[in-house]
This record gives structure tokens, sequence and C-alpha cells, in this order.
């Protein structure tokens, strides 16, 4: 981790408490500075967040799709090739669900550094804290910092009021960010995720630095309003919001996923011509069997189609 470790604390770890100590400086309240971080680094990774929000959106919106492509191709290797074409055609990177995620993880780690050299109680803490402020008179000059916001101290743990408000904020974030499915195995996964992940944070927060579960509500908070306006806003359902529904809790979202459903409707179908997989001959590494025309269809028309007929009249002058 030498190396590594060296570039975290050159592109996080030291600026971030620069920036915590500054901030604690100009505004004299620790609170006060970790709310503004928070929103600066919200403002920072806004593009991310909203990368991940179309993304996900599109990908509920292509989920009827990517099913009939699941049924219609057995063979493992041609179904992701089609799953890939299919997310080139709808403009998806799988990736881009989860980039503001995999940026906040680091973040979290910085921030935690952060609360424990800047506002920590050990006595080596104010040693480490002079070790990494840049040499700015009027940075030293403000040492120790004050580590007191209303009824918190950022360097120690909350026991209660914290851990409860991040457990809250997010299972709300989540219910207003998960859409409702008709697939039973999926509503389950979705039910088990928004009851377990607030329950894993709310707990991990009795053990992190208060100032860092005040930046995790702070978060889910901002996420929250992004979340409503990136709907288009609306009414809220409180009754699905507290659990008494399974409809969503933002209904415009729903018409916003139907809206991209009918705008990927298409994508992902075979083309003219193209020979589906019969299921028998893709397990057993056989030849695929062409698609039989459906009665009715144009398919039957031409010269196959006017020899049967002829042979149907053929028939009927016989009898």
């Amino acid at each position: 981790m030498g190396f590594i470790g060296d570039i975290f604390n050159l592109i996080l770890i030291t600026p971030l408490t620069n920036l915590f100590v500054l901030l604690t400086t100009l505004t004299g309240n620790a609170g006060i500075a970790t709310i503004l971080i928070t929103i600066l680094i919200r403002i920072v990774t806004l593009p991310l967040t909203l990368k991940q929000m179309h993304g996900t959106r599109a990908m509920m919106a292509v989920q009827p799709r990517m099913q009939e492509l699941q049924k219609r191709y057995k063979d493992p290797k041609r179904r992701q090739q089609e799953m890939m074409k299919l997310y080139r055609e709808a403009g998806i990177n799988p990736l881009g669900c989860f980039s503001s995620l995999l940026l906040q993880m680091p973040i979290l780690i910085a921030l935690y550094r952060v609360f424990i050299i800047s506002v920590g109680e050990a006595p080596e803490s104010l040693i480490r804290l002079s070790e990494r402020i840049y040499g700015w008179d009027y940075l030293r000059s403000n040492l120790p910092l004050p580590a007191d916001f209303l009824w918190l101290h950022l360097g120690r743990t909350d026991p209660f009021i914290l851990p409860l408000t991040v457990a809250i904020s997010t299972y709300t974030l989540q219910k207003m960010s998960t859409l409702p499915t008709t697939d039973e195995k999926q509503r389950a996964q979705a039910s088990m995720m928004n009851l377990m992940m607030p329950l894993i944070f709310g707990w991990i927060t009795l053990t992190l630095p208060s100032g860092l579960g005040l930046y995790y509500a702070l978060s889910n908070l901002i996420g929250m309003v992004l979340q409503y306006a990136y709907v288009g806003g609306g009414p809220v359902n409180w009754r699905a919001l507290v659990g008494l529904s399974q409809d969503a809790v933002l209904p415009r979202s729903v018409e916003a996923r139907q809206q991209a459903r009918d705008r990927y409707k298409d994508l992902g179908k075979p083309d003219d011509g193209e020979v589906e997989e019969d299921e028998g001959a893709a397990e057993s590494g056989g030849p695929a069997k062409p698609k039989r025309p459906r009665p009715g269809s144009d398919e039957g028309k031409g010269e196959a189609g006017g020899a049967r007929r002829r042979r149907r009249r053929y028939g009927r002058g016989r009898r």
C-alpha cells in the first residue's frame, strides 16, 4: 500500500484535510464546515450522479427486452453478445450505473481519516494534523479546531440520533430510487435490500466519528432532492414510502420508465429473416432450426405459399 497510499494521501486526504481546516477557520464551526464540504463534493460529483440516474432508468426500461433475450438465446455466449448489442443500441454503459457509488467509497475513506486527524481526541492527532497542513500561517494559527456541533462532537461516535438519521435517510433514498416490478423474485430482492442497507449503514455509523455520519446523512438528503428533481417533481406516495403500498414513491418515475420503454421497445429484436435458436439444438450444440412462419402472416407468401394454395385447391377438386 506504500505507493497507492501516498497517491491516496496526495489526491484526497491531504487536500480534504486542508479544506476542512480552512472552512472551519472561516466559519468558526466544524459542523458548518462539514455541511459545506458535503455540498462541494456533491457539486463536483453531480455529472456522475446524473449519469448514474440516467443509466439506472435506461436499464429499467430495457429490462423486458433483456428478459426476452434470455428466453430466446440459450447459448450463454450468444446471449451475452445480444445483450451487449442491446446496450449499444440503447446507449447504456453498465458500469455507468455504479460510477457515482464507486467514487463515494474512496471519498468516505478519505473523510474518515480527515475527521480522525482534524478533530480526533488522541494526543498525536494534533501532531498528525500539523504535518498535513500546507505552509500557510493562517491555517496553523487556528489549531486546534473546535469540534462541537449541536449535540455532536465530530471526532466521537454518536450512540443513537445520528445512526438513526443515517438509517432513515438511506431507507428513504432507496425507496425513492426503486421502481415497482411484477417479478416476484426481483421484488423480494428489492424489499430485502431496502431493509438491510439502512440497518448496515446505521450500525456502521455507531463505530465512526459523528462527522462522517453527518456527511453521509446530508449526502442522502441531497440525493433525495436530486432524485425528486430528476423525475420531474410531482406528488409523493407517502403510503409507499412507509411500506404500506407496493407502488412507486414517486409516481412520475413510473411514467418516465414507461416512456423510456416505448422508446427502446424495438431494440434487440431479430432482423427480418434472422434464424432463431431452437432450445434443444442450442443445448445440444446442433444447428439452429429456421423459424416457422406464423399463420396469417405474410411469411407464407411467395413461391412456397403459392404451391401450398395450389395443393389445397387440387385436393378440394378431387373430393
